[in-house]
């Protein structure tokens, strides 16, 4: 097999991968260009893409019209490596992991009257650029999927329709045609003061953490070993499979434009709500050892808790956090 060898690390690589496992470094020249993003800091909600204005490898903060760094040539990244977002009734956090030169995770959270809204994707590792296909899909859905509940639609066909603004927008920033086009992984959750409502495409998850109660898994991933189970094969000899972990659902060119899994239910008493990338799920995948290992506090200092959780355990990947609580109810003072 040929292989390849990263300009920035060193590391060998198959010649047909696009990018360098180790550090994140494109391999070949034909990968899209980050697109300009608007500014999504609106009034109501909050996204994780806020393009850093110094290159995060050697600080020079002049950029070709590419987005190359004009000091040492790296790409710049489509949002910063780590970020808190805050909106009272809900909060999140994003870092790109110990292994990893580029967060390709991407968060929006907002609010509505009595209501909050968390959105988590994740690029797909194998994609070419799979942070820009998180971050285009968080900001088309956020807006879209807060104008639909506003618009008085059920949160099922504003989930739906978040997704499917999330889809045009991977599709619109997907650059010339390649092998493996930037893709991503997409969960979102409504929380009122009745009921919870969430949709997901990929392995992204929500988790339902009660106060009282047994905690739960509210997604199902959307992998070999889930359809292999779902289908009647032994559990141990699904996840054995070599291929258990490889998704069968993303956004992307190249994925089916089907309409998102969705769970509603009405929870019996107070908890809190976690939505996550497998980041966290990978150190933390049973409900009942995350319920153990989430503090009860605020929404952002146990988001970031989770967040550093996932890196003392080994930060093999971008870790992104969400805690919803539920009802939602803003903090006195705010």
């Amino acid at each position: 097999m040929m292989t390849v060898r990263c300009p920035h690390c060193g590391a060998s690589a198959p010649a047909s991968f696009r990018y360098c496992e180790s550090c994140g470094t494109p391999l070949r020249q034909d990968v899209p260009p980050a697109p300009t993003p608007t500014n999504p800091q609106s009034v109501g909600w909050q996204s994780s893409t806020l393009v850093p204005q110094k290159c995060p490898s050697c600080g020079a903060t002049e950029f070709t019209d590419e987005g190359y760094c004009e000091g040492c040539g790296q790409r710049r990244p489509t949002a910063l490596l780590r970020t808190a977002l805050d909106l009272g009734l809900l909060a999140g956090a994003t870092d790109l992991g110990r292994r990893h030169q580029r967060n390709e995770d991407a968060m929006a959270i907002g609010t509505l009257p009595g209501t909050a809204i968390a959105i988590v994707c994740d690029g797909v590792s194998s994609s070419v650029r799979g942070d820009i296909a998180s971050h285009a899909a968080v900001d088309a859905a956020m807006p879209a999927l807060r104008d639909a509940l506003a618009a008085g639609q059920p949160a099922e066909a504003a989930t739906e329709a978040a997704v499917r603004a999330a889809r045009q927008a991977v599709l619109a920033n997907s650059g010339p045609p390649s092998d493996n086009p930037p893709s991503c992984t997409y969960v979102s959750a409504v929380v009122t003061g009745t009921s919870i409502t969430v949709g997901w495409v990929g392995d992204s998850r929500a988790y339902w953490l009660p106060h009282s109660g047994e905690p739960a898994q509210i997604t199902t991933d959307d992998s070999l070993a889930a359809e292999l189970i779902a289908a009647g094969t032994p559990m141990a000899e699904a996840l054995a499979n070599p291929h258990a972990a490889a998704l069968v659902r993303w956004l992307g060119v190249d994925a089916d434009d089907g309409p998102p899994k969705l769970v509603s239910f009405h929870p019996n008493g107070p908890g809190r709500l976690i939505v996550c990338s497998d980041g966290l799920s990978r150190y933390r995948p049973k409900p009942a050892a995350l319920a153990a290992d989430t503090p009860p506090l605020p929404p952002l200092p146990a988001a970031q808790h989770l967040v550093q959780l996932s890196l003392d355990a080994g930060g093999a990947d971008n870790v992104t956090v969400v805690v919803v609580p539920f009802p939602p109810t803003q903090p006195a003072g705010e």
